[in-house]
This record gives structure tokens, sequence and C-alpha cells, in this order.
């Protein structure tokens, strides 16, 4: 595991890395759907790492970016009630939880080839002291090559982030130097090689408290070994993954005019 300011700051390696699914409305909307409770996976914290590069092998095309807030946990706890939650936190940064897609299908819902190569959770490159800042008031941004694509504040979400740490910690102990993974706003994509994605996490009230900008390359590698499952996606994979027909370069579905329809 390459070494992040997470784990240098607890001199200990990071613990479990818990990823939030839909949490907030501008997503969902995106989506088309909106989830009544939380629902979560698993990332491999031995897959963590810090600014720098991410590998797209060759053959594959649905490499993603999903621009999150991130909660490292400071205090150990279990059955952790939501008025007590937040002083379970130690420190917030800036995270992305990227994914190579062309093998979600191939996970059967798990996400381990799909979430957990490497590369494919940075985070970084400051810790916010959590103490500091309001958890309602965070704003989380994204630019890929200097455009700004996502743009989205914690004040917005579904479920608080206290209702994640509660909900998580009926069933796990969570210790100092787990993650937490919020969830990513619309206008999350995928990127091609040569692309550029950074993300960063401020406070709205005192833009000062900042994890920084957290950049990450794509570089092209190399077809990968024939053993397993292929990589695979169809158009409706695309579609999500790109938001939209258009953006996946495909011809948008043809839909009759509604006065057309009600004549008919």
């Amino acid at each position: 595991m390459s070494a992040t300011v997470v784990s240098q700051t607890l001199d200990h390696s990071v613990g479990t890395i818990v990823a939030v699914h839909l949490s907030y409305p501008s997503r969902a909307a995106q989506r088309g759907r909106t989830p009544k409770e939380t629902s979560c996976f698993l990332k491999a914290a031995s897959r963590l790492t810090g600014p720098g590069e991410v590998v797209r092998p060759e053959g594959t095309e649905l490499l993603v970016f999903e621009a999150e807030i991130a909660l490292v946990i400071g205090k150990a706890g279990r059955h952790i009630s939501e008025e007590d939650a937040w002083s379970h936190v130690g420190w917030v940064i800036a995270g992305n939880d990227m994914g190579l897609l062309d093998f979600r299908a191939a996970d059967k819902g798990s996400n381990v080839r799909s979430k957990s190569g490497d590369g494919m959770t940075p985070v970084g490159p400051q810790l916010i002291d959590a103490t500091k800042v309001d958890p309602a008031t965070l704003r989380i941004k994204a630019t890929v090559d200097g455009k700004v694509v996502q743009d989205d504040s914690s004040s917005t979400l579904l479920f608080s982030f206290s209702h994640f740490i509660a909900d998580l910690s009926l069933f796990m102990t969570l210790e100092p130097g787990d993650i937490i993974l919020t969830g990513t706003p619309a206008g999350s994509s995928v990127l091609q090689p040569g692309q550029t994605v950074t993300v960063e996490v401020f406070s709205e009230t005192d833009p000062s408290l900042t994890s920084g900008e957290l950049t990450t390359t794509v570089v092209a590698g190399p077809a990968l070994a024939d053993i397993g499952s292929a990589p695979a996606a169809d158009d409706k994979q695309r579609i999500d993954e790109w938001g939209s027909p258009e953006e996946a370069g495909l011809e948008p579905e043809f839909e009759l005019p509604p006065n057309c329809a009600s004549a008919s």
C-alpha cells in the first residue's frame, strides 16, 4: 500500500473502507431512483493511495471517477447514537471512489474487481480536523482537465453523516483509521487515458479548511491477461456511467411527440 496522509497520521495502516451507494439527491435523480435507506459495499484498504496515476488497461472502457467526502474514524465505537456519531470522526479528507466498471457484472455485486484495483481509491492530500467543521456545510468539488463537473454540498444529503456512522456501528465496531466514503453527487463520469481528475473538499463557512487538491491522472496500460472474466459492458451501463446517451456516443432513444402518441 502506498503511504497516505491517513496512515502517516495514524502511524498504522487503514482498517476498513466502507463506500456508500446513493446519498445525494442530485445523483439519485440522475439514476432515476431514490433509496429509502443507506446501502454500502467494502473496498480493499490495501489499495488505498494518494495523488498520482491510475491505469486503464487496453480493452477496457469504463474507468469512472466519483468525488466523495471521506470520513476518517478517530475514536472506536459500537452501537453509536446519531447524536454522538460526529464525535467519532477524527478527520475529513477528499476521496475518489474510482472503478473499472467493465468488471461490475463479473463481481456479481461485490465490486471486488471493479472497485478495488490498484489506484482505485485515492485520498488526500490533507486531513481536515473534524472538530473544526460543521458536517452539514462541507462542499465537494471535482474538475476534469480543469472543468468543474461535480459541485455539491453535504447539506443536501439524503442521509446525514451521523446516520451513516450510527447505521454501520450496529453491525461492526468502527476503529480508528476506518474510512467511510460517503457517496458522490451528480456529474461523475468516464475518464480516458491522458485525462486528469481533481477532487477537493472544503468548509463552506471557512474555505481555508480544505483537503487541498487530490489529483489523479489516467494512463493507458497493457491488456489484462486472458484469465477469468473478460471485460464487458452494454449500452445501458455506458449511459449510466457517462451520464447520457450523447456523452456515451450513442444515439438517443427515439420518442414520438406527445401529440403523435395521443393521435395513435
